[in-house]
């Protein structure tokens, strides 16, 4: 296998890796923000419920000092409420009791109170506890200011969020990579088995068997694989017997089994290609299954036909019938078209010329909707030099209609060397908002070009 066929092999499971990951990155990026949210609501939640706690405990620890006037208890105590709890930087005491008012106790930190006395609100996030009692109806005595710093809160949610943060990132890493081991195995080394298989049997390899261990579509395509295997293999053996049987008969015989395996082997040259140039264009692993299925059984098809009339010219007609796809929901028309031969080494780029017409319209065209392709030929014109040229008129009715350009793909790419260099034509596609006008035209080479 050449360096560009691995890195062609490659290619997929890269872009399908970097697809999970920035689909990873970008879930993780929201879970991440949603996490931030949560924990800057769980920050303000436990201040909250920290600042009319510590009221409460601060509010029930200075009534009785306060209604003796005893203000150096009190300050003791509100002291040692800010000693054992460090995320209180002030607390202040303004006592409303007919006989102290305007006494006022501040303890904690001088900067915080100088700051908080200054008029500063905004450095700081204060809870205000009422000192009452009961007599019989609530009396407030004072009111009790409980002060956090605004700036460590801030801090103390950033170190959380910084976790958070750090465990969702070790989080990424860990998904990213599992995932992606997981996509190398489920389609990178199933894919890089297909291509190994697909080269040895363009090589030659008819003996191996072509099995994949996978339920997904490389494992039924590597069933279609080993099927073609078996049948060229068959006919291999078949051929074997017969140039035993006509060794005997001269050296025409001879050159003719050398012809045929010479074909079959451009044959196959051609499936690996079309492997390669599948897969390179497909943007998803259906679609790559989709696609070389189809030009499989085309190639299947004109084989066979070629196989059934021992390598001589092949109708047209029953060529275009055969290659209709299974399950296709439109109609074929081919009505009053004069019989036309297809010499056997121009049949298989003919074959896959309409397999890829029809699988156009499959996709996008008339059979998409249950419409009609209609398929107009006349009778061959003969050239001085014994060639034929055949004018073909491909047209589809019904199917939906056409409201914007068409973008050439892999398969009108195929048709446009099929017919040029294989066929030596021309073609003119034409995409009408009501179905598609093709005209193609083939020259098929005359009987001596044949041999």
């Amino acid at each position: 296998m050449t360096s560009d066929e691995r890195f062609n092999k490659s290619s997929l499971v890269i872009n399908l890796s970097a697809v999970v990951v920035i689909w990873v990155m970008l879930s993780m990026a929201a879970a991440l923000l949603f996490l931030v949210w949560v924990v800057q609501t769980a920050a303000e939640a436990e201040v909250e419920l920290k600042g009319a706690v510590i009221g409460s405990v601060a509010s029930a620890s200075v009534i009785d000092p306060l209604l003796e006037n005893d203000f150096p208890i009190i300050q003791s105590r509100l002291q040692s409420l800010v000693d054992t709890l460090p995320d209180v930087v002030f607390c202040q005491l303004d006592s409303k009791v007919p006989t102290s008012v305007g006494a006022e106790v501040s303890v904690g930190e001088r900067d915080a109170l100088e700051s908080w006395i200054s008029g500063d609100v905004e450095g700081f996030v204060v809870f205000l506890a009422p000192v009452e009692v009961n007599n019989p109806t609530p009396i407030q005595l004072a009111e009790i200011a409980v002060g956090y710093s605004r700036d460590r809160i801030d801090a103390a949610t950033r170190e959380q969020i910084a976790w958070v943060s750090i465990g969702m990132g070790l989080s990424f890493i860990f998904v990213s990579v599992s995932l992606v081991y997981v996509l190398q195995r489920v389609i990178g080394r199933p894919l890089s088995e297909l291509g190994q298989k697909a080269s040895q049997l363009a090589r030659g390899d008819f003996d191996t068997v072509i099995q994949l261990d996978s339920q997904t579509e490389f494992g039924h395509l590597a069933q279609t694989l080993d099927a073609m295997r078996q049948r060229i293999s068959e006919q291999f053996q078949s051929l074997e017997e017969l140039s035993r049987e006509l060794a005997l008969s001269g050296d025409s015989q001879r050159i003719l089994f050398r012809e045929l395996d010479h074909r079959v082997r451009n044959n196959l040259a051609g499936l690996a290609s079309l492997i390669t140039l599948s897969q390179q264009n497909s943007s998803s692993i259906d679609v790559f299954a989709d696609s070389i299925r189809g030009r499989v059984h085309a190639m299947s098809v004109v084989h066979s036909m070629l196989s059934q009339e021992h390598w001589d010219p092949i109708d047209l007609g029953s060529m275009i019938t055969l290659l209709v796809p299974p399950g296709a929901k439109g109609t074929l028309e081919m009505e009053l078209n004069p019989a036309v031969l297809v010499p056997p080494q121009q049949a298989t780029a003919c074959g896959m010329v309409f397999q890829e017409l029809m699988a156009n319209s499959l996709k996008y065209g008339a059979w998409s909707a249950g419409g009609v392709v209609h398929v107009i030929w006349s009778a061959p014109d003969v050239e001085e030099d014994g060639s034929r040229r055949l004018g073909i008129h491909w047209r589809e009715t019904g199917g939906p209609a056409i409201e914007q350009e068409i973008e050439p793909g892999t398969g009108t790419g195929l048709i446009e060397g099929f017919v040029n260099h294989e066929l030596q034509g021309s073609i003119t596609l034409r995409y009408d908002q009501d179905g598609v006008r093709h005209d193609l035209e083939f020259r098929f080479k005359p009987d001596q070009e044949q041999a």
